[in-house]
């Protein structure tokens, strides 16, 4: 369209050779990577022509656009959520690298968003700005996507910011909620939400107006701080979620005080009336006041029939009651193990408090997991710009290892949980049905110098040469002492598992580990 005009073919050229060298920067999982780029000689009507191109990640998916709903998710506070964590969460963390980089993309919006499975990888910086780079021209064209771009983007395209970057993440937040954008939006002005009805889409409006507002300075100055407002205002969801309809105040010791004492004023009442009715109906009196006795007794001290057969803990993860057999303690457990998603959304809650040296992530002088260099699968953590991050997306369902106990007992505790004893571990393999998470092959050397006593022992499967197993730290406390840190085997169905005691800073590429929610109900650790 452009050769009969030179200098638009030198413009067009170089900005997209910035666009190579701009992209080059960037290593994420949520970046689309580029591989080579080049020209190349044409053979077109007897004469040769230079083509230039880009070998870049082929992307086989749709665009962001798919992910959103065409009316807005602004009446469905759940399918919002899920979207947030899966879809626009991720978006974040790829936009906040390419930040990392110095770099501002200047035209984010759906489209420019490929979706990799369920991996989002942000694409075209065609108009992205570094000032490592040398800009392709002074143009005073206005460039970028109208209902996306912020006030200054348009009245200075060169002086566009990070925080311009921000505002197109708030219009597209926007209309995910109340859907596609139309022509009736106007363009470079604040957006917000009409009459949000409950305390989460108060929350997000708030969150839209401060990444919209027209003044660049009053914005979300970084990703760090939207991607924090967005996470407060999940666990406000899941509090929500939680409250019951009509929430019981009254301590949990104080109900149980009054339970023994209606228990023994019935009882009173039972011997009463046994001694005043007639012989004749002092039987059946006697009878008919035992089994009352025995029902409330049970209603009192087997309260636990009535908890909920699950619930969402502070982390977002869903959590299953178990029983203990012929005991009256429940508990809610983790069905599979934690995940790597999961633990390195905890090490950033928490990074402020923590050190990285040599790939050893460390809590005080308590180390808590072991990162590598990335030669090993299980090696998927990285810590960079001040963040910690996935190597490969798509081990974010994947359960995390590498992680030591003291690692393990933190993640749970800072969500007000802990990690099940070897009597939970068995109840919940039986009554959760649950199966291996992982399997793996373990390492042909499995004594370590630092371990104490024996190797984990392996499960033969199917032939001599095909051993897999899998592990999970649990605790164990014995009487008048701290707990103690164990490794579970998993084992055949009909055998008991099988623990090792390793010492609680050691980390396994083939160990995970699960937490359990106490319900207050009978709980000592065995």
């Amino acid at each position: 369209d452009i050769e009969e005009n030179p200098e638009e073919v030198a413009n067009a050229i170089q900005r997209l050779q910035v666009e190579v060298q701009t992209m080059a920067q960037v290593r994420h999982p949520n970046v689309l990577q580029i591989y080579d780029y080049g020209s190349i000689s044409v053979q077109q009507q007897s004469a040769g022509k230079q083509v230039q191109y880009i070998a870049m990640e082929y992307v086989p998916g749709n665009t962001f656009r798919y992910t959103m709903s065409e009316e807005g998710f602004d009446d469905e506070a759940e399918m919002l959520a899920e979207w947030l964590e899966r879809y626009f969460l991720p978006v974040l963390d790829g936009l906040e690298a390419i930040h990392a980089n110095d770099i501002v993309h200047r035209d984010i919006k759906p489209e420019n968003i490929l979706m990799d499975g369920d991996t989002p990888k942000i694409a075209d910086f065609g108009l992205a700005r570094s000032p490592k780079l040398k800009a392709v021209s002074n143009s005073w064209d206005v460039k970028g996507t109208m209902p996306y771009m912020a006030p200054e983007q348009f009245a200075d395209f060169r002086k566009a910011k990070i925080p311009s970057d921000i505002y197109s993440l708030g219009k597209m937040l926007y209309e995910a909620i109340v859907g596609k954008l139309d022509q009736k939006t106007v363009p470079f002005k604040a957006v917000c939400l009409e009459a949000p009805d409950t305390d989460f889409f108060k929350t997000m409006d708030g969150i839209i107006r401060k990444a919209t507002d027209e003044n660049q300075q009053n914005r979300y100055q970084t990703i760090s701080e939207m991607r924090r407002a967005l996470q407060n205002a999940l666990k406000l969801l899941r509090k929500e979620n939680q409250q019951p309809q009509e929430p019981d105040t009254t301590p949990a010791t104080i109900r149980w005080l009054w339970a023994g004492i209606v228990l023994v004023l019935i009882a009173i009442g039972a011997m009463t009336i046994y001694h005043l009715v007639d012989s004749e109906n002092s039987e059946t009196a006697h009878v008919e006041t035992t089994q009352i006795l025995n029902e409330n007794i049970n209603r009192a001290v087997f309260d636990i029939d009535n908890l909920n057969s699950s619930l969402i803990a502070q982390d977002g993860r869903e959590m299953k009651l178990v029983k203990r057999p012929n005991e009256n303690h429940a508990f809610y457990a983790d069905p599979s193990l934690v995940t790597f998603h999961h633990y390195v959304e905890f090490l950033n809650e928490v990074s402020e408090s923590l050190t990285v040296n040599d790939g050893v992530v460390k809590h005080d002088e308590d180390i808590w997991i072991y990162l590598g260099d990335g030669s090993a699968q299980s090696e998927q953590i990285i810590f960079q710009h001040s963040r910690f991050h996935l190597r490969q997306a798509q081990w974010a369902p994947k359960p995390v290892t590498r992680v030591t106990w003291l690692g393990a007992e933190a993640y749970a505790r800072h969500y007000g949980k802990r990690l099940p004893t070897s009597d939970d571990w068995q109840a919940i393999r039986q009554q959760l049905s649950i199966v291996p998470d992982f399997k793996t092959e373990p390492p042909k050397d499995t004594m370590h110098s630092h371990m104490q006593g024996v190797a984990l022992s392996t499960n033969s499967r199917s032939s001599q040469n095909e051993k897999k197993v899998v592990k999970e730290w649990i605790s164990i406390k014995k009487p008048n002492s701290t707990p103690e840190s164990r490794v579970v085997e998993w084992m055949d169905a009909d055998t008991d598992q099988n623990t090792t005691k390793r010492y609680p800073w050691e980390g396994f590429e083939d160990v995970g580990f699960r937490t359990v929610l106490d319900t207050g109900i009978n709980h000592s650790l065995q």
